[in-house]
């Protein structure tokens, strides 16, 4: 019966589960919520703070913080860019609260934000396919390897994005044609049916500036 019920979260969407959690005070739902942005946030906390330790403590409570304001879940229209805010902001004050420097520059954002498929398409990849797409990825410069994460991954906006990193959309579109770009060349000899679909992409981006 717990693992129909574990199936049946899993398969749920953001929005349904929210509401179980906001009218319901469903914790398994909560906990569905937690784990599926968790590493994620973890990731974009420690690449800011820079210490894991540190790091985990703020993710987990800006989710203590989320689950205290459950009843407000259902009026958050992007929860993936609301936790991003919130994980930014906690870190920041973290930082201040160390008496370290009071402005993270772009780079400090960069180095340790790790990509992975987090969305529905990825369960359609075979493991093998996944691995070399991750490790494609993974071989982006920094500010591409973290634009294209909080884009692809978590479904950001590029104008969400701007406003998370402090940089123009402008520069957000160029950091993705240049992923997208960098990708198309280096899975053309390992996945060449992926090939096609990263060059639609940058025709795509380039036709729209």
């Amino acid at each position: 019966m717990q693992q129909s019920i574990s199936y049946f979260l899993n398969n749920m969407n953001i929005a349904q589960l929210t509401i179980l959690i906001a009218e319901k005070n469903d914790e398994n739902a909560f906990k569905q919520l937690f784990y599926k942005f968790y590493a994620g946030l973890l990731s974009f906390a420690t690449s800011i703070i820079k210490d894991q330790h540190m790091a985990e403590e703020v993710v987990e409570d800006v989710f203590i913080k989320l689950w205290e304001n459950r009843e407000t879940l259902p009026t958050i229209t992007n929860l993936s860019y609301y936790l991003y805010v919130a994980t930014k902001h906690a870190s920041l004050n973290c930082i201040q609260k160390r008496k370290r420097e009071k402005a993270i520059p772009m780079s400090g954002f960069e180095d340790a934000f790790q990509f992975g498929f987090g969305n529905p398409a990825s369960q359609m990849i075979s493991g093998e396919n996944l691995r070399a797409i991750n490790a494609a990825i993974s071989n982006l410069p920094p500010r591409c390897r973290l634009i294209f994460r909080l884009i692809k991954s978590e479904g950001l906006s590029y104008a969400q994005v701007s406003t998370l990193l402090n940089i123009s959309v402008k520069t957000v579109e160029a950091q993705m044609t240049i992923a997208l770009k960098k990708l198309g060349e280096r899975l053309i000899y390992d996945l060449s049916e992926y090939t096609d679909y990263f060059k639609k992409k940058v025709e795509s981006s380039d036709n729209n500036h």
